[in-house]
């Protein structure tokens, strides 16, 4: 009698989990549009469709990481009608046209009683951001189209203006930004205030722009207001593509130092100077004094862009594999395949341009895989290809 209690214990909880698990993060309604806006309004609610393709990365980024979050889920059920509609399939391609979808994930929020769209975002999101997204959906004066007419009028009140701006941002409408920016210092918003920093700190990019000379020139007066390694932060990740000529010219903040090695190993590399690039990797490997994760993030890039040409040559390719081993092992992100995925590729292409190498390695090396994959690749193998424009 116990075994048979301790048998049923067990089966309801694992029935429990599964019904946990197919309940949690964004539940989707699977019927018609019709039904949907039906369902809808007999709800009181909007409609809330992620308009997809089933070769879009970021859309099945956005299925897999975000839609799937309980506090996620929490928010949508509760206050949408939600839909997952295929763009280039079935009725998905008519409502695609109807509402002027062009690019993927696009999420749209729809009012079932008129078919109107009252709120529109789009591209990849993190949670928080995506959270967001829903929630302006709910308020009339956060919506996108409210925002987009009010600033075709000149509205230009502070908190229209970040509004405005943070709007633009979630969808990369990188040029809106900036013209709002612009606007909100006219206004005498002054850049170390702390809410016009964060937007600076998050969107204004580069520095050929009057704020990051701002910066530079007034150094002392803004980590005085905003703490230096706040400012120092902002002047580092802005600073990574100038010249070596303009970095010296610039205050000594920190992150200054790995910015010179960073500068200079990408001008070596264009200019395919592959000795002098081995030693100042070395060099920068060796340098204590710089942050050596920040230097592995950038070294991924550097060395991914490259060694992706069939003509790039096999002794740069065996230096970019020492690079990726350095990687691979002291990257504190152990979490990142890609990481291990990038190293352990160009390892087995570097194999197979070595002459003799079929001598030594095993034909399963040297060779394309006999069954299944034929592509050594992080890509999920249920994201299809993206289909190939028609010449017109």
């Amino acid at each position: 009698m116990k075994r048979l209690i301790l048998i049923l214990f067990v089966v309801s909880i694992v029935n429990s989990f599964a019904q946990t698990k197919l309940d949690y993060g964004i539940q989707f309604y699977h019927g018609t549009w019709k039904e949907a806006c039906d369902k809808a309004k007999a709800e009181n609610k909007l409609i809330f469709v992620d308009f997809y393709t089933q070769w879009c990365g970021p859309c099945l980024n956005m299925a897999e990481n975000v839609f799937i979050l309980p506090f996620i889920g929490d928010f949508y059920n509760t206050n949408f009608v939600n839909m997952k509609i295929d763009a280039e399939n079935g009725e998905g391609v008519e409502l695609a046209k109807r509402y002027g979808v062009n690019s993927y994930p696009t999420y749209v929020f729809v009012d079932p009683k008129n078919g109107d769209v009252v709120h529109q975002s789009k591209s990849r999101q993190e949670a928080e951001q995506f959270l967001a997204t829903g929630k302006s959906a709910l308020v009339p004066e956060l919506r996108s189209g409210y925002l987009i007419e009010e600033f075709a009028k000149g509205r230009d009140d502070r908190e229209f203006l970040k509004n405005y701006i943070h709007y633009n941002a979630s969808i990369y409408e990188r040029e809106n930004v900036q013209k709002a920016f612009d606007m909100l210092i006219k206004k005498e918003a002054k850049l170390t205030d702390s809410d016009v920093w964060d937007i600076f700190k998050a969107n204004i990019r580069g520095t050929d722009n009057p704020y990051f000379q701002e910066l530079v020139k007034n150094y002392d007066v803004f980590v005085k207001a905003l703490g230096k390694e706040v400012v120092d932060n902002k002047l580092y990740m802005e600073t990574r593509n100038i010249s070596l000529e303009e970095l010296n010219r610039l205050p000594e903040f920190k992150g200054k130092s790995l910015n010179k090695y960073l500068v200079q190993i990408n001008a070596l590399v264009r200019d395919k100077k592959y000795d002098e690039t081995d030693a100042l990797i070395r060099a920068t490997m060796a340098d204590t004094s710089i942050n050596q994760q920040d230097f592995i993030e950038q070294l991924r890039f550097i060395v991914r862009g490259s060694y992706w040409s069939p003509e790039t040559p096999v002794e740069w390719l065996g230096r970019c594999v020492s690079y990726l081993q350095y990687i691979a092992y002291n990257s504190d992100d152990r979490q990142d395949p890609y990481i291990h995925q990038e190293y352990a590729a160009l390892l087995e292409r570097l194999i197979r341009l070595t002459p003799g190498a079929e001598k030594v390695f095993p034909k399963s090396i040297m060779e394309k895989p006999e069954f299944g994959a034929k592509e050594y690749s992080m890509r999920p193998k249920n994201l299809a290809q993206k289909p190939m424009r028609k010449k017109k």
